[in-house]
């Protein structure tokens, strides 16, 4: 009996001392990432214990390969979460990891925003695991103790299997008689549709986060299940847009119609930062055009400046699934706006310092429709000179091709404004050697960098409407800008809030978007709108008659309301702006024109967030402009 008794202690011994390692790895996700509920601890205690007993299961040295391999993976992933959620506030797929290298010039600017705890428990947590590797149980791996383990593995197992359906009995205790809402919204929904990774982990923790994720996304998509539901996706879709009004004409229809057209992707030109002293052109422009309000870049997706440039070009956001974009670059884009133009007579070409490989853009915008992606890099090896947007008009070669004959689309993807700001950043240090007296002009380095910044971003524009005007193109130009995202990279939270007028996340993504030519019209267009009706929009002011269904919805369309919606399930509509948690609770946290929002209105609107971002993700998967039109 003592040998038995020595021998199951032992056997514990050795479970727990690999066990703790990995469940401080959950804690510490646990004390950075604030879930709403403990479910993570319990979901991460069981996968420390499953871990665990397959290592020492396992011959020995096969045992410290996989504990080594498992657990620092884990440990790595999960510091990369908390990493990316200290300065996003969301989570991330694997497969967004795809889109590191994109980041990487910029990883010392965001590292100082890291939590301490980061920094500590990461340190700790990798000593941890290095010296458990040395120190990895010896013994003898007889029958008997490989046997112990396995039974724990398959009990843990089989517990983790009906955890999920414990944690959904919470639904019941919070709802009762739940609504079609509150189904739709429920712990049980969002852990079954994956479309947030920070809301999943909210109810599971990062350790059933990750399989949920390996499994959903890499694996279950190469079944013939996976491909058999496509055929039923596109009957979907199909379904979601006949439920709409059918698209009639209105008052802007073709108001620019025949006009050539520069299209502005304006980087990080965040709303606070357009101001008649600071970026009088634009200003200008603004004033003069139509200006759009309360336009929203909502983030969908991990990459932000890709994800409303794809956006803004096809309709679709990209997925919340975490797919790459690159996987859909076989896709048939014809709804784009580039499609739609060439379909209309029209050449189109990107214009952009950054190289080909960025994004994947030398291969994306010509798939997107564009003739071409044209780099300044490959003309000019200058770095200095690459700082400078208006570099496009420098060069002839450059310069010959935005210019040329014919009706012209022509993309400009600025990059002056993009973070960070401090004066020892290049982008800063170019702009401050321009513009000198902004340093210390305004209230922080911050601010000064930013809006120094944004004066860079304005002499472009002042300089595309001089180099029109000398070609006598102005009057037959019609110039549409759209900003990609806020200013996320700005670390003063509190001045952020301060700058942009606002004491929520959500109306931080409020960003500048405007049309202008020479014969105006002017207008203030006061409804709520997000970047999916960018395209729609366009393409009814310049007459062009798209024979695709699109996501978004024409900001002139008299039968819209208009909205934007964000992938968590929050949304902002009719003045209210409504911050959704995990759970599918509702909080309002503005409510500009004193509305009744009754439990009906907010059913709705949830409802309505969750069918748009699941059409949203399955127009790529299903690839449905090639199935359908």
């Amino acid at each position: 009996m003592k040998t038995v008794f020595c021998n199951i202690s032992d056997y514990l011994r050795k479970l727990f001392m690999l066990a703790v390692p990995y469940f401080l790895v959950e804690l510490l996700a646990f004390f950075t990432l604030y879930p709403d509920s403990g479910y993570s601890l319990a979901f991460g205690a069981c996968w420390a214990l499953l871990l665990a007993a397959v290592s020492l299961f396992l011959p020995r040295l096969a045992g410290r390969v996989f504990f080594g391999v498992t657990y620092y993976f884990i440990l790595l992933w999960t510091l990369a979460q908390i990493g990316y959620h200290s300065i996003f506030t969301r989570m991330l797929w694997l497969s967004e990891m795809f889109y590191a290298g994109e980041g990487a010039d910029y990883l010392s600017d965001v590292l100082g925003a890291f939590p301490l705890l980061w920094w500590l428990g990461g340190i700790l947590l990798l000593t941890a695991g290095g010296l458990l590797i040395w120190k990895f149980p010896k013994g003898q791996w007889r029958f008997r103790s490989r046997l112990a383990y396995l039974v724990v593995a398959v009990a843990v197992t089989v517990f983790l299997t009906f955890l999920p359906e414990i944690v959904f009995l919470r639904d019941l205790n919070v709802w009762g008689t739940r609504s079609e809402y509150a189904q739709s919204s429920s712990y049980r929904a969002t852990y079954t549709t994956m479309y947030d990774a920070k809301n999943v982990y909210n109810i599971c923790g990062v350790y059933q986060l990750t399989a949920r994720d390996i499994w959903v996304h890499q694996l279950y998509p190469l079944t013939p299940a996976y491909r058999q539901a496509l055929q039923a996706q596109t009957e979907e879709i199909s379904t979601y847009f006949a439920k709409r009004n059918a698209k009639q004409e209105n008052g802007m229809t073709g108001v620019f119609a025949g006009k050539n057209v520069v299209m502005v992707l304006m980087e990080s030109m965040d709303d606070w930062m357009i101001t008649p002293e600071d970026t009088p052109t634009l200003y200008r422009l603004m004033e003069e055009g139509i200006s759009f309000t309360d336009f929203y870049t909502p983030g969908y997706g991990t990459a932000r400046t890709i994800n409303s440039e794809f956006c803004v070009n096809t309709g679709i956001y990209l997925p919340t699934t975490g797919d790459y974009v690159f996987d859909y670059v076989t896709n048939d884009f014809s709804q784009s706006i580039a499609s739609q133009m060439a379909a209309n007579g029209y050449t189109s070409e990107v214009f952009h310092y950054n190289t080909p490989d960025f994004y994947s853009r030398g291969v994306f915008e010509p798939a997107m429709g564009y003739g071409s992606y044209n780099c300044y890099a490959d003309y000019e090896t200058d770095k200095d000179k690459l700082y400078d947007d208006c570099l496009l008009f420098d060069i002839p070669e450059i310069s010959e091709k935005f210019f040329r004959e014919g009706q012209t689309f022509n993309t400009i993807i600025t990059r002056s404004a993009h973070l960070s700001y401090k004066y020892n950043e290049v982008l800063s240090h170019y702009a401050l050697k321009q513009y000198p007296e902004y340093r210390g002009k305004y209230g922080s380095e911050e601010e000064n960098c930013a809006r120094v910044k944004a004066k860079l971003v304005d002499d472009m524009f002042a300089r595309l409407l001089q180099e029109l005007e000398q070609r006598n193109q102005l009057d037959n130009t019609v110039i549409i800008a759209v900003t990609d995202h806020y200013t996320y990279g700005y670390k003063n939270m509190e001045e952020l809030y301060a700058l942009s007028g606002t004491d929520n996340k959500l109306q931080l993504e409020k960003t500048p978007c405007f049309v202008w030519s020479a014969e105006k019209p002017a207008m203030k267009v006061d409804k709520t709108l997000n970047t999916s009706d960018f395209l729609p929009t366009m393409l009814n002011l310049l007459g062009i008659d798209s024979p695709y269904s699109y996501l978004g919805q024409d900001a002139f369309a008299p039968d819209y309301k208009g909205y934007a919606l964000f992938p968590d399930g929050s949304w902002i509509c009719d003045g209210i702006v409504c911050q959704v948690d995990a759970g599918g609770k509702a909080t309002i946290l503005q409510n500009e024109n004193n509305l009744d929002v009754t439990s009906a209105y907010i059913d709705e609107m949830a409802a309505l967030s969750r069918e748009y971002i699941r059409i949203s993700n399955l127009l790529l998967t299903a690839n449905y402009y090639q199935k359908v039109w």
